[in-house]
């Protein structure tokens, strides 16, 4: 009799712990875009795939906070994903950075496989682990443009030109190379600044400017694509920890399951967004060839420089060249 009644109450414990479920808050600084979409799509595919387990809530637009308070969120848990690109998070660690290498890609395509191959993807996500962080998911959310008032046509017409970059070692190294001045604008400021001629020269990617309507004052856009702008889903230890094997194995699975998906997603939002930008009377163009085969040449420059020579970075950035050369199609 005993015996029985001690099995049932095992049974009990064990139904009631495998019943048990979790919530995720899944944070991003913006709003309708790529990212913004990538945490709708976890939101749906966690919850089906846990069957209910794991309970998903969105916060998109900075809704809990500036970025470094969020990625500050995960560290401590409080917050259980954050989706930002992994140059945000570069106080978690500084080799999170390497994926700001510029010159390195042939198109977006091929900087999605490097980054995604398990090679560099694996060592790269788990970066973050020991402070408390560990990426579920990478993807390619757009290339680098620059916007200005004037036409972009050659290299030489970036030459003198006042840019407005986010101040980063490898900007920096890639504004000497052009032989202009990088200037550090908050980003809510960017228009005024364009507008009074602070600054001659946006660099950004063309969906974040044209969400910011920066099409209104900026009438030339030129898609360099010199760099790539990743996004990095990163998900607390504490809360990964929490949870049985099984759904830990399904929060890390199934942000690898939408990044294929997401790369497709970003590529059909920037087409349309250029699409927008003419629609407001905005010239987008390219380089010719010649001029951004130069180009490349000095952002691969500037990326050596800084990355490539950092004693810190350098074992990170070997295995996303690795990874890219490997995917590298001509």
């Amino acid at each position: 009799m005993l015996r029985h009644l001690v099995l049932a109450l095992g049974a009990l414990v064990a139904t009631s712990a495998g019943a048990q479920s979790f919530t995720m808050k899944l944070a991003v600084p913006t709003v309708g875009d790529p990212n913004h979409e990538f945490i709708k799509r976890y939101k749906a595919a966690i919850e089906k795939n846990s069957g209910g387990r794991i309970k998903a809530e969105l916060y998109p637009g900075g809704q809990l906070g500036q970025n470094q308070q969020m990625m500050e969120g995960v560290q401590l848990g409080t917050i259980e994903m954050f989706s930002v690109p992994p140059n945000f998070a570069r106080g978690v660690d500084a080799r999170l950075t390497v994926t700001d290498a510029a010159g390195i890609f042939n198109d977006i395509a091929h900087g999605h496989r490097s980054l995604t191959d398990a090679a560099f993807r694996e060592p790269f996500l788990s970066i973050g682990v020991p402070k408390g962080v560990k990426g579920v998911s990478i993807w390619m959310y757009g290339g680098t443009a620059y916007a200005s008032t004037k036409p972009l046509h050659s290299v030489a017409d970036f030459k003198g030109k006042k840019i407005r970059i986010l101040a980063s070692r490898l900007e920096i190294a890639l504004m000497n190379e052009l032989g202009a001045s990088g200037l550090p604008v908050e980003y809510s400021q960017v228009l005024t600044a364009l507008q009074q001629g602070a600054v001659d020269i946006i660099r950004a990617n063309l969906v974040a400017m044209g969400t910011a309507k920066f099409y209104t004052v900026a009438k030339h856009v030129v898609l360099v694509d010199e760099g790539y702008i990743p996004e990095v889903a990163f998900v607390s230890t504490k809360f990964l920890d929490s949870l049985p094997p099984d759904l830990r194995s399904m929060v890390e699975r199934t942000g690898r399951e939408l990044e294929e998906g997401m790369l497709k997603f970003s590529l059909d939002f920037d087409a349309s967004e250029a699409k927008r930008w003419q629609a407001n009377g905005s010239e987008v163009s390219k380089l010719p060839p010649a001029e951004q085969a130069e180009f490349m040449r000095r952002a691969k420059r500037a990326t050596e420089q800084f990355i490539g020579a950092s004693p810190e970075l350098q074992p990170m950035y070997k295995l996303l060249t690795e990874s890219a050369a490997r995917h590298r199609k001509n």
